[in-house]
């Protein structure tokens, strides 16, 4: 009986490690969220290793749920923040690129815009020279 208490003993420390991992993955391992939940579950950890192999038993087949519960809602708020993070750069991203074109689009159309008037006072100065000459000749 003492090797099934290990291997649910392991297999929920096992567990809570590698959330813990992911957290630190996806929060980075100076994020105070994963420095504050570390030290948790080392407490956590340091509570059940104390704890004779009777009552580790039967604290962890109690806690066994609540252990998973918490373990989803730490991976959905990851989620959810993971998601809010990627939007919001990805906001960021797409309104600097947005500021970059409207900058090129305004040097586009003065350039534009000087060019055409250089083009039509270059057509006017011709029509002038034309017009004297006209003039000249009648």
């Amino acid at each position: 009986m003492s090797s099934s208490v290990d291997i649910s003993d392991d297999s929920i420390v096992e567990q809570l490690k590698r959330s813990v991992e992911s957290i630190v993955a996806k929060t980075g391992p100076n994020s105070k969220f994963a420095q504050d939940l570390m030290q948790k579950i080392s407490n956590l950890q340091t509570k059940i290793e104390s704890l004779t192999d009777g009552d580790r038993h039967k604290f962890i087949s109690e806690m066994k749920g609540s252990f998973q519960e918490a373990i989803e809602r730490i991976d959905r708020r990851l989620t959810h923040h993971t998601n809010i993070s990627k939007a919001y750069g990805t906001s960021v991203f797409v309104a600097v690129i947005f500021i970059i074109v409207s900058v090129f689009a305004l040097f586009g159309f003065k350039l534009y815009k000087s060019l055409t008037e250089k083009e039509l006072k270059k057509q006017e100065k011709l029509k002038l020279k034309q017009q004297k000459k006209s003039k000249k000749s009648n």
